[in-house]
């Protein structure tokens, strides 16, 4: 089962890009990932991937626009990593002016990055080279591109601030790492670089985990209101039979004793209810304000009992 950086990968080896565009993906790949050895006193060029949609999608454009000589092999499975890999080996002589024409060696890649459109592009062959995303099913989400070449990635940080994307730059000890933490901005990335089925997944578990924290959220808030209507009324509860059988007590309206029956017997109904439960058995209207201000007299009469009987 594919990852979602996998995914994401195999969803762009699969769009449609023109020459100008297809140039740039090679600019960014191979600027990244090229290597060259010597070989009986000749240079060979290869590039080793893990993923062989991408294999097979670089070796595509390189033979549709340049009809290069190559060769394509893969290794065994590896045990640890559970993945082959595909090297693609270029020994056409022509390849170094290829690499020329294609800005590999030029930091600034202006042969083939010269508009949006081929900015894109340029993104699309550094996400493939060495670009990963999180698994945007944990809470953290986490997109990075890797690169032994800092200058390389400098230029990426400016591609994506051309496109209002903030991006980091971190050195670690084996390469260096840009990366976007933002969810929204690493959604705007995938549509940048034309992965929008990827992008729409993302964001609908962007959605569904907002939805899901603000459910929690009013949860939490109601067990909380909840608790304090419990407390409160077992405060409530304990003034009344403390006052109940007080002259003070004997002295107050009928409405303030129908509200005390009301509490004594509904402890755990709430201002609302007991304003319902008031008028459906004494018939009379009373709104919550109306409670609240029997509960306001009941706390005095219980204080100036409590100040009597300290004195």
């Amino acid at each position: 089962m594919l990852t979602y950086s996998e995914t994401v990968k195999e969803e762009v080896t699969h769009l449609e890009f023109n020459t100008d565009c297809k140039k740039a993906i090679l600019s960014a790949f191979l600027s990244n990932v090229l290597q060259m050895s010597i070989v009986n006193n000749n240079v060979v060029w290869y590039i080793d991937s893990h993923f062989s949609s991408i294999s097979r999608f670089i070796t595509t454009i390189l033979n549709e626009i340049y009809h290069l000589e190559h060769e394509l092999s893969y290794s065994e499975l590896n045990n640890f990593y559970k993945k082959r890999t595909y090297r693609l080996i270029i020994k056409d002589q022509r390849f170094e002016k290829i690499l020329e024409e294609l800005s590999v060696f030029d930091e600034t890649h202006r042969n083939v990055v010269n508009s949006n459109e081929t900015k894109r592009a340029f993104l699309v062959g550094a996400f493939l080279s060495g670009g990963s995303i999180s698994d945007i099913n944990k809470s953290i989400y986490h997109l990075e591109i890797r690169s032994s070449k800092i200058t390389y990635l400098r230029f990426i940080q400016t591609l994506l601030s051309d496109f209002s994307i903030s991006i980091t730059l971190l050195k670690r000890r084996y390469t260096n790492v840009l990366y976007i933490k933002k969810a929204n901005d690493i959604s705007d990335f995938l549509k940048i670089i034309g992965a929008t089925n990827s992008m729409q997944k993302l964001e609908d578990v962007i959605i569904s985990r907002d939805f899901n924290n603000q459910i929690h959220r009013l949860n939490n808030l109601d067990i909380s209101n909840m608790t304090k209507t419990v407390n409160s009324a077992n405060e409530q509860v304990k003034m009344i039979n403390a006052i109940k059988n007080s002259k003070e007590y004997n002295e107050q309206k009928n409405k303030f004793k129908f509200f005390c029956e009301l509490r004594l017997t509904n402890p755990t109904s709430s201002l609302q209810e007991l304003s319902e439960l008031y008028f459906k058995k004494y018939n009379i209207k009373i709104s919550r304000t109306g409670i609240n201000h029997h509960i306001i007299k009941l706390k005095q009469i219980y204080r100036n009992l409590l100040e009597k009987s300290a004195k």
